[in-house]
C-alpha cells in the first residue's frame, strides 16, 4: 500500500469534503430559487411575444382571452411574472432556515437567479414596449428617437447596477439575510417590482385609454420609464438604508388594528392590483430616501 504524505492526505479528505457539501442540495431551498430562475426566465419569454405580436399580422389574437382585465398584454403577462419572481425569492431564505440548509452553494444560486429574474427581465420587458413602437412593422412611429435612446440608456444602466447590487451584497453580507433589518441601496427585488408595477400600470392604463386635460396618461407614462429605469438602477447602488420588510414587518408582533389596514389592501388588490402594487413600490423606493433624511436631521447638531 503506497504511502500518503500529510499534506497530501489533507488534501484529498478537503476535496471529498468539498464533494459531499455540492452532492447534498437543499431540495426546497434550491426549488424555490429555480422557480424565480424560471419566473424570470418565462418574463423575458413574454417579452419576445409581445413584439412578435406587434411585427406579425394576427399574432396579437393570442395574448387576449376572458382574463384580458388582468392580462392585457404579454407585457402585463410577464410584468406579473417578476411579481412571482419575488414571492420565489422570499419563499427560498425562509426555507433555508426552516429546514436549517443555509449553505455557500444556496446563496450562489440565488444571486443567478436575481440577476436574471430583477435584473435583466425588467430591463428586456422595457425595450420589448418601446421597440415596437420605435421601428414598426407598419404606420407612423410613436416613440421618437430621444424617448428610444434614454430607454435603451435606462434599461443598460438598470442591468449594470442590479449586477453591482448583487456583487456588493455578496461581498459584504456577513451575517446573513435573516439577521438583517436594513439594506445598502435599494435591493433588486426592490428595484424590479417597481419596474413591474410601472409596466402594469402603463397596460392600465392604455387599456382604458386614460386621460387627464387632454394628455393620454398611458402615453406620459411610457415616456418616463427609461427615466425611472436609470433612476431605479442608481439607487440600487447609492448609500441609502432600505428595511426589510420582512423582517421588518411581518415577522414583527403587530396590534390587532394592523389587520384592518391589511385587509384594505386586499380589498385594494382585488379591485385594482396594478394600483396597489404601484402605490406600494413607490412607497417602497421612497422609503430609502425618507429613510435618510429622518436619519440625518435626528444626528444633525441642535442649534444653540
Amino acid at each position: 500500500m503506497t504511502d500518503i504524505e500529510p499534506d497530501q492526505y489533507d488534501e484529498a479528505a478537503d476535496v471529498g469534503a468539498s464533494k459531499r457539501r455540492l452532492i447534498s442540495v437543499a431540495l426546497l431551498p434550491s426549488a424555490a430559487t429555480l422557480g424565480n430562475l424560471l419566473c424570470g426566465f418565462l418574463a423575458m419569454m413574454c417579452a419576445l411575444l409581445e413584439m412578435r405580436a406587434a411585427y406579425f399580422e394576427g399574432a396579437s389574437d393570442a395574448r387576449h382571452s376572458h382574463l384580458e382585465a388582468w392580462f392585457p398584454t404579454y407585457i402585463a403577462v410577464g410584468a406579473y411574472l417578476v411579481v412571482l419572481a419575488m414571492i420565489f425569492d422570499a419563499l427560498d431564505g425562509r426555507l433555508a432556515r426552516i429546514t436549517r440548509h443555509t449553505t455557500e452553494f444556496g446563496a450562489q444560486l440565488d444571486s443567478i437567479a436575481d440577476i436574471v429574474s430583477f435584473g435583466v427581465a425588467p430591463a428586456i420587458l422595457l425595450l420589448s414596449l418601446l421597440l415596437p413602437l420605435a421601428v414598426p412593422a407598419q404606420g407612423e412611429v410613436i416613440v421618437g428617437k430621444l424617448e428610444w435612446r434614454v430607454g435603451l440608456l435606462g434599461a443598460l444602466v438598470y442591468v449594470s447596477c442590479a449586477a453591482i447590487r448583487l456583487a456588493r451584497y455578496n461581498a459584504e453580507n456577513i451575517e446573513g439575510e435573516g439577521a438583517q433589518s436594513r439594506f445598502n441601496g435599494l435591493p433588486t427585488p426592490g428595484g424590479a417590482g417597481a419596474m413591474a408595477a410601472l409596466l402594469l400600470l402603463h397596460s392600465d392604463l392604455v387599456r382604458d385609454q386614460a386621460a387627464l386635460f387632454g394628455i393620454e396618461l398611458g402615453d406620459a407614462l411610457r415616456c418616463c420609464l427609461g427615466a425611472a429605469a436609470f433612476l431605479l438602477g442608481i439607487l440600487m447602488v447609492s448609500g441609502l438604508n432600505y428595511v426589510h420588510v420582512f423582517n421588518e414587518y411581518v415577522r414583527r408582533e403587530h396590534p390587532p388594528i394592523h389587520l384592518v389596514g391589511f385587509v384594505i389592501l386586499v380589498a385594494i388588490g382585488f379591485y385594482s392590483p396594478q394600483i396597489l402594487l404601484a402605490v406600494l413600490a413607490a412607497g417602497y423606493v421612497l422609503s430609502g430616501v425618507l429613510l435618510q433624511f429622518k436619519t440625518k436631521r435626528r444626528n444633525a447638531p441642535d442649534k444653540p
